[in-house]
C-alpha cells in the first residue's frame, strides 16, 4: 500500500496470491508500475489487482493481471 507518495516507480515484481489487496496506490502523483506480475487463482477471495484511487499521472506497462486465473 502507498498512499500520498510522488514520483514512485514500481518494478520486476511479482505478487502471487496475496492474503489482502494485491497494490494499492492513494492520494499519489508520478506513479510507474512496470514489469509486473499479480496472480490469484479463481478461488481466492482478493481477485481486486490493483486498487487506484486519488491518483494522478499513473502508467502500468509491460505488467500483467490474473485475478480469479494464474497466469
Amino acid at each position: 500500500r502507498f498512499d500520498a507518495v510522488h514520483n514512485l516507480r514500481v518494478q520486476n515484481l511479482e505478487i502471487v496470491n496475496s492474503p489482502q489487496i494485491h497494490m494499492k496506490f492513494s492520494k499519489c502523483y508520478g506513479v510507474q508500475i512496470t514489469n509486473m506480475q499479480v496472480n490469484a487463482p479463481g478461488d481466492s477471495p482478493n481477485t481486486d489487482g490493483i486498487h487506484i484511487s486519488e491518483t494522478q499521472n499513473v502508467l502500468i506497462q509491460d505488467t500483467q493481471i490474473g485475478c480469479g486465473t494464474f497466469l
